[in-house]
């Protein structure tokens, strides 16, 4: 089934979880568990990719074959209880690596989540630019001379041009940047050049004809998601299709914050 169908269908999906291949915390075997706990109808593995540069979080070449025969073991114990699917979430780090490429478009899978996590520098060196704020802090500091407005333009220019190349069927938590940007500078999301950001990140998702996720990961300890709820009104007047995923890294989280962003949906705007 296509995405759009999955979430048009049922509530009862998760496509965002990563696993023992990358910076998941438990087994496949104990993540899919949790979701037919979690009576998930469509449950989705998607491991951080294999990338061009050094990253503890992203996943080896060597071990995709390995980790789609896993892939494939579950949706054969599960089949007709549950469907189980295999997927990656691509990095974006240049026009030249991303879910566009050949590597990524021949792999046996059955949808690409394309999403941003580095920000080139001045030089192109790619710098990781999610995770603990105090490692962005260093980095906003040290790598890009403290100029927060570069970061976040670049972060979603990387966006704007993964949205063009292609290559993918979901956006992942479209504007990431936010979580560490906003406790550089809590006033950033309400500036006007940061709103066009988002505007023209959403224009060209409407392009693309991409599904966009609704990322509720941060929202048990931080009460946000990514997107924003500031700027879904925006997408869904766009006509964009939102997919509630949790980006589940432990079994326990499986359905995490989905219920909130589901409530939230479907009282204020729709």
């Amino acid at each position: 089934m296509k995405i759009e169908d999955i979430i048009k269908a049922t509530d009862r999906y998760n496509l965002h979880s990563h696993t023992q291949f990358c910076d998941g915390r438990f087994p496949m075997e104990e993540m899919v568990a949790s979701a037919a706990e979690c009576r998930m109808l469509y449950y989705g593995f998607s491991p951080h990719s294999p990338i061009c540069c050094d990253s503890p979080c992203n996943m080896s070449r060597g071990d995709v074959p390995v980790y789609i025969d896993e892939a494939a073991r579950l949706r054969e114990i599960y089949s007709g209880r549950m469907e189980v699917l295999t997927s990656m979430e691509i990095d974006f780090i240049s026009p030249d690596f991303g879910p566009h490429i050949d590597y990524f478009q021949k792999l046996p899978l059955d949808y690409r989540i394309g999403s941003v996590h580095f920000v080139p520098t001045r030089e192109g060196v790619p710098v990781d630019c999610d995770g603990r704020y105090e490692r962005f802090a260093g980095y906003l500091k040290e790598v890009f001379h403290g100029d927060l407005r570069y970061v976040v333009e670049k972060y979603f220019e990387q966006v704007l041009v993964m949205l063009e190349r292609g290559g993918f069927e979901m956006l992942g938590h479209l504007d990431k940047i936010a979580g560490n940007a906003s406790q550089a500078d809590p006033e950033i999301e309400s500036q006007g050049w940061y709103e066009a950001l988002i505007d023209d990140v959403i224009s060209h998702a409407v392009g693309s004809g991409v599904v966009v996720e609704i990322n509720t990961k941060a929202y048990e300890e931080k009460k946000r998601f990514f997107p924003a709820e500031r700027w879904w009104h925006k997408l869904i007047s766009a006509g964009v299709p939102l997919a509630i995923n949790s980006d589940a890294h432990y079994r326990d989280r499986i359905d995490s914050g989905r219920s909130q962003a589901l409530d939230l949906l479907n009282s204020k705007f729709r």
